[in-house]
C-alpha cells in the first residue's frame, strides 16, 4: 500500500502538467473491486496551479486512463483514433486533440464543483513529448498494480 507517494502527473517541457495525486484515505479499501481511490486533480500551467481537491476515481478509471497515455502515443494521429478518457465520478475528462511526430497535444477539462446543476468546467491543454505519455502510462500502472494487489497479513 505504497500508493500515496505515487502519481499519475502528465507533465510538459513547456512547464505545464496534469496530476492526478493520491490523498490517504484509511476508511476506503481501493483493492476491493470496483474501489475508488481519493485524488487531488492538479491543473498546472506557467502562470497558474489549480487543485480540486478529494475526488473518488474507480481504479479502473486509472487503468483506462493510463492505456489511452500509451494509445496515444503509439498512434500517429491520436486526435483521430484516441477516444478521450471520462472520469464522471471525478469531474475529469482527458482528450487528445493534436499531435505531430514528437508531441500530442493533450486537453484535460475538470467539472469545478461536482453536482452543480450547471457544472463550471476549467481546462488546459498543452503539448507532451509522446514519450512522458509512456512514462507517465507506467506510472498509472504501477499505482494500479500496486491499488489492486492484496496485502499479506502476518500470521
Amino acid at each position: 500500500m505504497g500508493h500515496i507517494g505515487m502519481t499519475g502527473r502528465l507533465v510538459s517541457p513547456a512547464g505545464a502538467a496534469f496530476g492526478l495525486v493520491p490523498v490517504p484515505d484509511p476508511w476506503s479499501p481501493s483493492a476491493a473491486p470496483g474501489g475508488k481511490v481519493l485524488v487531488d486533480v492538479e491543473l498546472l500551467s506557467p502562470d497558474r496551479l489549480v487543485c480540486y481537491l478529494g475526488r473518488r476515481i474507480p481504479t479502473d478509471a486509472l487503468a483506462r486512463l493510463a492505456a489511452a497515455y500509451l494509445r496515444a502515443a503509439a498512434d500517429l494521429h491520436p486526435e483521430v483514433t484516441a477516444p478521450a478518457v471520462e472520469i464522471p465520478e471525478g469531474g475529469v475528462t482527458v482528450a487528445f486533440v493534436a499531435s505531430d511526430d514528437l508531441n500530442v497535444t493533450v486537453e484535460c477539462t475538470v467539472v469545478e464543483v461536482l453536482g452543480d446543476d450547471v457544472p463550471k468546467r476549467d481546462s488546459l491543454a498543452f503539448d507532451v513529448p509522446r514519450a512522458s505519455l509512456v512514462s507517465c502510462s507506467h506510472q498509472l500502472t504501477a499505482w494500479v498494480e500496486d491499488l489492486t494487489t492484496p496485502v499479506e497479513e502476518d500470521a
